[in-house]
């Protein structure tokens, strides 16, 4: 497990999430944009709880809206839990400018 610290909070995240990455490397700060984009893409429901109490709600505002990529079930879920408009996300306007040749 990872453990990463922020401001007096501790969340403890699984290694499989970072695979690629070294986790003495990953920082709260530095680290944000990454971690919050493995547990919403990757992580399980007992470590988004851990994130939605480890940053503040506007760290987390700020930074999903800026991932690139985020597939649909979750981009509904996290638009709606924050509060955000669909639109403000950027994965969401690449999706609109790049449809998909295939209907599956």
């Amino acid at each position: 497990m990872i453990l990463i610290e922020h401001n007096n909070k501790i969340i403890e995240l699984r290694e499989t999430l970072f695979w690629d990455v070294d986790p003495g490397n990953l920082h709260a700060v530095r680290s944000k944009s990454l971690i919050i984009e493995r547990v919403l893409t990757r992580g399980n429901l007992q470590e988004f709880k851990q994130l939605i109490r480890f940053y503040a709600p506007e760290e987390l505002k700020d930074a999903v809206i800026k991932i690139g990529y985020i597939d649909k079930r979750t981009l509904n879920f996290i638009s709606t839990y924050l509060d955000i408009p669909k639109e403000e996300f950027l994965c969401y306007r690449k999706m609109q400018s790049a449809p998909a040749h295939w209907n599956y």
